[in-house]
This record gives structure tokens, sequence and C-alpha cells, in this order.
């Protein structure tokens, strides 16, 4: 199973050879280092179970909205830390490309405000065990408690000492006594200095070690690593092609991705990439941008802006606009790392989305100086204005088919799983209309997989941007959604329906009337009188097939209802289903004609067909539409049992997870009058989850002392007692909790869900068949599903008796699984702090399963916990030496 329904990325390796490898790799303690303060310095504190990480309040990037450029100045304390609680760098752990960099005596870091500078110290530990964290940033005027705070660090046995923020001391004081600890570096752990500028030359040529630079280039993003930012950040991994697009425009600069990222957050799903797309052709980084801008000197600020329309800095392009001293001056401050730039085939390029911002500065202020692009022949293609990105035309539709019409289609014969394919295809390549209608589409239909505030947050953002653009029927269908979905009274819907129809917009008022009928229905809320007013408004605008989709959902709630209308309406939308051709809607309408009252015990037994009927269809949700009709029939009391009628039935739960218990509308059943053999009898029954067993089998495992006519004889006794004890499940008046399949006996329960073995099961059915169908969120949902059945083990009450056994290890294996694919799953669709609690259940739940284990650690360390992966590890060699297999 954990094969089958996986969707992690890879495994940690097994056994000793792995474990030991991801331990070597690992630090020895955590720190967690004390934030920045007005007050004075403040070294690290040992933590708990987690590695902190240090922010530096100085050492950030994103602006308050209302501050302006002009708040930054001489007050640069009041920036926000690059990343927060709920944005950590992606991996947690220090990129292998900067390891060895890292491993001198004396390191400088140095980049601008926002390049992770803070983020790379707080990382320190993973990879050059005890660090402490300094800050110079309140040193300026007092050298000496610069030096203590070193020093008194150092004292303490620790490898590295990391100075954050030490440019700040440049031209005061303090500048003096950093240069007396660095010329006394040989007394002194590993030193690392971060700053925003190169530091002076004096206190570079002080140190008595040899040393080692890390530059702004070196600290950018990669693409894997802005694509697991987003994940950890917005909800969702962005696709590599378009983090290869963001890491083109903003050279991989960690703020700028980071704030691209919660931009995202209340965007759906399905619209990360385009809003992505259209954040990246404005100027969206401004505040960032102005922040990392004002730590520079004048003069290269102003270098920058003259030469902003050069794709690339080299020297003679540069000369050509600054002369040759100044072209030397910005290519010095540019390689020195104050200027966040990538090097692409050995030219210096600077972020496109830094070039068009200090574009529109000079604009703004006037700068008279000639075009430098004249000048130097470009070698890259300039990035489009924004102006240019507005007035672009539409994005050309796919040219595979018409995807547009072809998902149409497929909705209108209910075929939504071979709908979503499409709709993702219009999503990226159709025009923007289009698109918006997809994700529409797409939001409704994962709305039962999805949190409701996801879902409400996404579709509130999309029908923000069809008022904007005008388009009407969308916006009002949004409009309608929100309403359902959010549960408003039944007149906010009715308003928007009512609006369309005084504007003659008959199309839209339909749409969302039909949107509002799909939410209701899965939440049981629907009647027959709604679903038919829907039918009516279809039929009026020629969407027959669409009105008879309504028509049989108004026969289903009708029939789970048990309203005496059911019969004449499932005849009438049987005709609808005709006349249209809608053969789809009869994978609803089979379900209805089943659940008629004039029909007593037809659903029986059917489930089968109907989940077979509904993914032939095309409607993977069909079988929970199921269980809520049964659930919405309605039940009498205890008390109502032996003189029960066909409408006042109790519905009947059986649950053996954590011990067996037989309930009646929810109400426990006090068995204890129920002799014991009959007991174990229900409970032999119920483990196999309504299948029959047979009557021979029964009587040589519970009375095989007893020769088999006695034995047999025992069994009728039992079943007869339990017949008369409990309420019947059904109207018939030979239906009983008890049932007689030929020769063998089964448990006589309404549908497999009121059995919760059999509803795990079904759980797990429902995962693998979306694992097959390549959808992740279904899949997820399954998975989730089935654990929350998983209570405990297979009647623990039974003990170790043989009949019992077996089938509650196969469970206990069955759930560990599930739980370690999920942790997989959870991890991929960024969610790491789920995928470790479920990856914890899954050794929990059996802790004697390599798989949990394995999961455990690899889950534990892609979320970045390098204690907690460690003790996992720990773990998993302890248990393999109980095992004896090390």
């Amino acid at each position: 199973m954990a094969g089958l329904l996986r969707f992690g990325s890879g495994r940690a390796r097994g056994g000793r050879s792995g474990l030991n490898a991801i331990a070597r790799s690992r630090g020895r303690s955590a720190m967690r280092a004390t934030p920045a303060s007005p007050q004075g310095l403040h070294g690290c504190e040992r933590s708990g179970p987690s590695v902190g990480r240090y922010r530096n309040i100085d050492d950030a990037v994103i602006a308050h909205p209302a501050s302006g450029a002009g708040a930054w100045r001489g007050n640069r304390q009041c920036t926000m830390a690059i990343w927060g609680r709920e944005a950590r760098p992606p991996g947690g752990t220090i990129p292998g490309r900067l390891v060895t960099r890292l491993q001198a005596r004396l390191v400088f870091v140095v980049a601008p405000a926002g390049a992770g500078k803070s983020t790379l110290i707080g990382r320190l530990e993973s990879a050059l065990g005890r660090t402490s964290v300094v800050s110079a940033t309140t040193a300026q005027e007092d050298p000496d408690r610069l030096r203590s705070a070193i020093e008194g660090a150092a004292a303490d046995g620790v490898e590295t000492v990391a100075v954050d923020d030490a440019g700040c001391v440049a031209g005061t004081p303090a500048e003096a006594a950093l240069e007396r600890v660095l010329g006394s570096a040989q007394r002194m752990p590993r030193l690392v200095l971060a700053s925003r500028l190169p530091l002076p030359s004096s206190i570079v040529h002080a140190a008595a070690e040899r040393s080692t630079t890390i530059t702004a280039p070196e600290l950018g993003l990669r693409i894997d690593e802005i694509s697991l930012l987003f994940g950890e950040v917005a909800g969702r991994p962005l696709g590599l092609g378009c983090a290869s697009r963001v890491a083109q425009e903003t050279a991989g600069w960690p703020a700028l991705i980071e704030l691209l990222a919660r931009r995202a957050r209340r965007v759906d799903p399905d619209a990360v990439e385009s809003m992505v797309e259209a954040d990246l052709a404005s100027d969206f980084a401004a505040g960032c941008l102005e922040t990392a801008l004002e730590a520079l000197p004048s003069e290269v600020r102003h270098a920058l802006e003259r030469t902003s329309e050069l794709p690339r800095l080299d020297f003679t392009a540069c000369a050509r606009v600054l002369g040759a001293t100044g072209a030397g001056r910005l290519l010095g401050a540019v390689d020195s790392g104050s200027v966040m730039h990538e090097v692409v085939l050995g030219h210096r390029v600077v972020p496109p989305v830094l070039r068009r911002h200090l574009g529109e500065c000079r604009t703004l202020e006037g700068a008279t100086s000639g075009s430098a692009a004249a000048s130097s022949p470009p070698v890259m293609s300039p990035t489009p204005s924004p102006a240019d990105v507005a007035n672009a035309p539409d994005r050309a539709p796919a040219p595979v088919g018409d995807p547009v019409g072809a998902a149409i289609a497929r909705l209108r014969r209910g075929d939504i799983v071979g709908a979503i394919p499409l709709l993702r295809r219009i999503v990226d390549g159709g025009t923007p209309a289009q698109a918006r209608s997809a994700r529409l589409a797409l939001l409704v239909i994962r709305e039962p997989l999805t949190p409701r505030d996801t879902t409400l947050d996404a579709l509130a953002a999309l029908e923000r941007e069809c008022v904007e653009a005008a388009d009407a029927l969308p916006a009002r269908v949004c409009q309608g959604a929100i309403a359902a979905i959010a549960g408003l009274p039944s007149s906010a819907v009715r308003g928007i329906v009512d609006s369309c129809d005084t504007e003659q917009q008959a199309l839209a008022a339909a749409s969302v009337a039909g949107v509002d009928l799909v939410v209701r229905l899965r939440r049981g809320q629907v009647t027959s009188a709604r679903a038919a007013a829907v039918a009516d408004r279809f039929d009026r605008i020629g969407y027959a097939d669409v009105a008879a989709w309504a028509r049989s959902c108004g026969a289903l709630a009708a029939a789970a209802s048990g309203s005496e209308q059911a019969r004449e309406l499932i005849v009438r939308a049987d005709g609808s289903v005709r006349s249209s051709g809608a053969d789809g809607a009869r994978a609803v309408l089979e379900v209805a004609q089943s659940l008629a009252p004039d029909r007593p015990g037809a659903g029986s037994g059917t489930r089968t067909t109907w989940r077979r009927r509904a993914l032939e269809t095309g409607l993977p949700r069909l079988p929970s539409l199921v269980t809520d009709a049964f659930a919405r029939q309605p039940h009498g009391t205890p008390s109502d049992w032996p003189g029960t009628t066909a409408s006042r039935l109790p519905r009947l739960t059986v649950e053996c997870f954590g011990g067996f218990h037989l309930r009646a509308d929810g109400t426990e059943i006090d068995l204890r009058t129920v002799r014991p053999q009959a007991r174990a009898l229900l409970r032999m029954l119920a483990l196999n989850s309504g299948a029959p067993v047979h009557r021979e089998l029964i009587a040589g495992i519970l009375w095989g002392d007893l020769g088999t006519e006695s034995a047999v004889h025992a069994l009728h006794v039992s079943v007869s007692s339990l017949r008369r004890a409990l309420p019947r499940p059904r109207a018939d008046d030979d239906s009983s909790i008890v049932e007689r399949v030929g020769e063998a006996y089964r448990l006589g329960v309404l549908d497999r869900r009121d059995c919760d073995l059999a509803d795990f099961d079904d759980h797990l059915a429902d995962a693998a068949a979306a694992k097959r169908r390549g959808d992740a969120e279904s899949t997820a949902h399954g998975l989730r599903s089935a654990l929350d059945r998983y209570t405990g083990e297979v009647l623990p009450e039974d003990g170790p008796a043989e009949w019992v056994t077996g089938a509650r290890e196969r469970y206990r294996l069955r759930a560990s699984e599930a739980a370690a694919s999920l942790a997989h799953l959870e991890l991929r669709l960024g969610s790491a702090r789920t995928a470790v609690a479920t990856a914890t259940r899954a050794v929990d739940i059996n802790p004697w399963l390599d798989e949990a284990w394995r999961t455990l650690v690899e889950v534990q360390r892609r979320s970045g916990d390098v204690l907690a992966a460690e003790r996992a590890a720990e773990g998993y060699r302890r248990m393999r030496v109980e095992l004896g297999v090390d």
C-alpha cells in the first residue's frame, strides 16, 4: 500500500549507513539566538528540541506599505525579518555550495538587505557545530561591549562566532575593537562577519587568518529552492518553469521571492503562476528595493540608475556612460557583493526588477543622462516594461485541440475527472477570460477537498479580478459560490440571482443557482423544490442536459428524505435524462431509484454498482453523496425499536477500531444482556466488514469443542438471540443485524460506511484510484479519511484470539503505511508541519515498521528540524537493534 500511494519525491536511505550519513551531516546541539534590540547586544541561549533561527531586525527588507523610502533613513532597526515563523527558509540547512566556503577560519558575508545573511547565520549550527551569534547594530559607540560580547561568546567553548551587521561599526569607535578581535583570531573560534557593505580595508587587512568572502550571487536561491519556498509560504510549490522565470527576474533574491510567495497566499492554486507573472511585470518590490538601495553610497546608486538600461554590466559599456573612473567604482561595488546580481556566462547581470525600478526612479528624478542602450550593443534581450506587458495581446490558446469546448462538453456530461486536465490547460494557455472561468470551475470542483477559508479567499480574489476586467458572468458566479460555501442565508444567493434576472443575465442567474445547488447537495441541504427551480432555469436557456442533472439531484434528495413525491420526481428526471441524452446523470438517478420509499431495502448491497457507475461517468465523489443520502433518512429512537416503521428505523453503525461498539442513531446499544458467545459472533461478523462467513467456519471457531451438529445448533441459538435483542436495520420484516446468505451469515448494515472497517477499506481504495488518476488532492483526502477512522487496534477486547490477530495486524500495517504515504504527500503539497505529525503517527501505529521510521526521518530532515531528525534516526536504530537486524 505504501508503494501504491507514495507521492513523496524520494526516501531516506535505510540501514545503518544511511542513518549515519544523516547524523554526520547534523550539528551536535541547538542554539537559539535572541533578536537584536536597542538595549544592547545579545548572545545565544541554548534551546530545546528544535534549531532556533537568528532574526536580525536590522538585516531585513520588507518595508511597511505606508512607510515610504524616507522611513528607512537613519532608522535601520524598523525593518522586518525576511523570514518569519510561517516562512522558513526552504530546507532549513545551509546549501551544499556554501558549506565548503564556510569551513575557513574567517568568513566575510557581504550582500544587500534581504539577500539572506541573517538566515545563513541562523543555519550555521547545522554545518559548523555550536554557534553563537552577536549583533554589532548597537555597538557603534561602545567598542568594549562589542569586544567583550565576542570574547564572551568564544569563552563558552562554541566552535563558531557570527557577528551580524558588522558593517555598522565602520567609522565608529567600535571599528578599532573589531580590528583587534580579528588580529587575535588565532585564539578565537571560527569567525563569520555579515555586512550589507564591504568592511573597511583596515578590518579586512587586520585578519591574522586567511579569509574567504561570500557575496550576493552565492546567496541567491536556485529554482528548486524557489519552488520549496513557495510551498512553505503560499502552501503550494511553484512549478519549476515559473520558478525559472522568477529566478531570471530577481536573480534569486530571497526577500523578493518571499514577497511574491506571500502575495500568492490568497490566490487559488491554479492562478498562482499567472499572478506571479503579473507581479514580475510590475514594480511589486519597490519597498524592498528602496531598502537595499538606501544602504548604498549615493554615487553608486546614481551610477546604477544611469546604467539601468544596460542588460549587463561590462566595463566598456559602463565607461561609455559613467567614464572609466565611475565604471570602475560601480563594478567594484557590484563585485564586492553590496549590489544584488548574478553572473551569467561571465557577465554581471543586475536583476531586471531592480533595473526597471532604477529606471523609474531616474525618470521621476528628471535624470537627463543619455541612453546607455544605444552606446552598447545588447547581448541579452532587455526585459519588457510594465506598460509593454500590460498592452501585450492575450496569450494564444494551447495549439492542441480546443480545451475550452472539450472541458465544457465533459462538464455537461458529468465527467469531472476528465475535465480537470483540460481546465488546467486553459488556466495555463487560454485567454485571460477563459483562464478566469477555468479557475472558477476548478475551485468549485475542489471545494470538498480544500479548507473552506482557502477556497473563500481564492474566490474573493478571483471575483475582484473579474470585476476589474468587467467580466460579469464569472464575477456573479463567484459571488454566488462565496455565499453558498460560506453558509450565508439563502436570501444571499437569491439576491444575486434576482439581480441577474433584473439585468436580463439569464445564463448568469442559472449558473449561480446551479453552483448553489451543487454546494448544498454536498452538504445534504438540497431540496427537491430548489433542484426543480434550477432545472427550469436551464431548460429556459436551452441547457436541457444540465437541467436533467438538476432534476436527478432533486429526485435523489426526495428519495433520501422519504418524500411521497420521490417516485413522481424520479419518473420526471428519467424522462429528462432520456430526452436530453445526459446519460451520465443516471449515476445519480439510479441511487435515487434504490432509495425510493416504495422500494424498501433496494439500496442494500448496491454501493459497488453505484461506485462503478460513478467512476465510469467521471464522478469520483459520488460514494460520499450516497452515504450522506442514507444519513439524511429519518430515524427513530431506542424506544421505537420494537414497533418500528419504515420511516422510523434507527441507523445502526458498528465499530471495531479501538474496541467493539454497536450504535443506533449514535447511541450505544448495551450488549451486556447478550450472551458472551453471541457477542463474539457479532464481533466476528463485524470483523469481516459485511462479507459473508460460512456457518461451519463460525461454529468451528466459537463452538469447536461441541461437535459439528451441536456447534451449528449453538450458532442458530446465538443468531436468534441477537435478532431478538437488536433493532432491525431496514423496514422489511425479515431484516436483521445478522443476515443469512445461503449457508453463511453476514453483518446486515445498510451501508458499508456504517462499519468502520469497511469504510476504512473504501477510503484507501478511493485514495488508490485517485493516485492512479494523478489526483494528489483526492489521494490525500482519501488517506486522511481512512486515518480518521483508525482510532486504535482492532477488537482489543478479544486479545490473542486466533480469529482476530491476523486482521488486527493487517489493519495496523495498512494504517501505518497509509500514514507514511500521507506524510510524503503532505510534504509534497507544502504542509511540512502536518507531514511531520502524520509521519509520527505512522510510527505510533506500528513502531516495528521500517517504512514508518524511514518516512519520519526523511520528513523531519526535509522540514529542517535537525534534532528531531537525529532523534528519529536514533529511534529507528534502536528498533532495528531490538529486532536483531543491526
